[in-house]
C-alpha cells in the first residue's frame, strides 16, 4: 500500500466544456490527509464519490444539493493515474473544461504542480471474488488481481468500428498509451446530439469524429476510441475513492454500468457498504 498524495502548488485552468459549451475556470489547491478529491462550487462541497453521481448520460455529472458539475471523468482519470488522493478543486462554471478531449493536458498540469507525498497510507480495495454485471448491451466482468488492469472491447456496427480491443496491464503505461486518447463521436449521431443540447463545445481539435468508412479527422492511435474507453473507465472507477486492485473486463460498458458496478462492489465487499455523509 502506498502513501497518500496531494499537489505541491496551487494552479488554475480554464476552457470550454464539451457538452454545455460554456467556459469554466478551475482552481486546484492542496488538501490535507484523508480529504479525498473534493470539488467545491459556490461554497458547496461535491466529493468525487459514486454516491454523488447525478447523471450518467453521455458523461458523468456529480452533484450535491443544487450544485452540479458535468463531465468529470477525464480529469478524475488523470488524478487517479497520477496517484493523487487529496485535492480541492474550486469550480467556476458548470462543466469541466474539455481541453484537447483527452486527459493528457490534465496530467501535464497536475504533474507540473508537483506531487507531494503525505504521511498516511492510501486506502485500498482488493476484489476478493468475481463479479458479473450486465446492462442492456453492456457487460462488465471483474476479477481479483494484484493491481488495476483493464481489458476493453467495443463494437459500433453503424460505423467502421466493427470491433476494437485494448488491454492496459499497468497504470505505468497510462501516460503514453491511454492519456492521449480523445473522446469520440459518430457522424450519424451529431444532429441528434445537438438537438438534445449536447456536444455544444465539440470540434475536430478536441474530439475524434467517426464516419461509416473511417475517421473524419486524424486519429492519434488507430484504436483511439477503445483506448479512450479505458480512460473513462479509470475515471469512473476512481469514484470508489480508493486504490483499486482488480481486473476489469469491459464489453460495451458505459458510465451507468460503471457506477452500478461501484454500488455492487461497495454493498457486497466493503463492510456495511460505504455510506458517505453529504455536507
Amino acid at each position: 500500500m502506498g502513501k497518500q498524495a496531494t499537489i505541491s502548488n496551487s494552479f488554475t485552468a480554464e476552457g470550454k466544456g464539451l457538452h454545455i459549451g460554456g467556459f469554466s475556470k478551475l482552481t486546484f489547491e492542496p488538501a490535507p490527509i484523508d480529504t479525498g478529491i473534493v470539488f467545491i462550487k459556490e461554497g458547496i462541497k461535491v466529493p468525487a464519490l459514486y454516491n454523488y453521481v447525478f447523471d450518467t448520460k453521455r458523461r458523468v455529472v456529480l452533484g450535491n444539493k443544487d450544485k452540479l458539475i458535468s463531465t468529470v471523468e477525464h480529469l478524475l482519470s488523470a488524478i487517479y493515474a497520477l496517484g493523487i488522493s487529496n485535492l480541492f478543486i474550486y469550480v467556476e462554471g458548470d462543466e469541466i473544461p474539455i481541453l484537447d478531449g483527452s486527459s493528457v493536458k490534465w496530467c501535464e498540469l497536475l504533474y507540473n504542480a508537483g506531487i507531494k507525498i503525505q504521511d498516511a497510507e492510501r486506502r485500498s480495495f482488493s476484489l476478493m471474488d468475481s463479479v458479473l454485471i450486465r446492462d442492456g448491451n453492456g457487460l462488465l466482468l471483474l476479477f481479483p488481481s494484484e493491481r488495476l488492469e483493464i481489458l476493453c472491447a467495443i463494437s459500433f456496427p453503424k460505423s467502421f468500428i466493427k470491433w476494437q480491443r485494448f488491454y492496459l496491464d499497468s497504470l505505468d503505461k497510462y501516460f503514453n498509451e491511454i492519456a492521449p486518447a480523445r473522446t469520440f463521436g459518430f457522424y450519424y449521431e451529431v444532429e441528434d446530439l445537438i438537438k438534445r443540447g449536447l456536444i455544444s463545445g465539440a470540434d475536430l481539435e478536441n474530439a475524434l469524429l467517426v464516419g461509416e468508412e473511417g475517421y473524419v479527422n486524424l486519429p492519434r492511435f488507430f484504436d483511439e476510441p477503445v483506448r479512450h474507453k479505458i480512460l473513462d473507465i479509470i475515471g469512473d472507477f476512481s469514484l470508489l475513492g480508493m486504490d483499486l486492485k482488480m481486473r476489469v473486463i469491459s464489453i460495451g460498458s458505459g458510465h451507468s454500468l460503471h457506477i452500478k458496478a461501484l454500488e455492487i462492489i461497495s454493498n457486497k465487499f466493503i463492510e456495511g457498504g460505504r455510506e458517505f455523509e453529504r455536507s
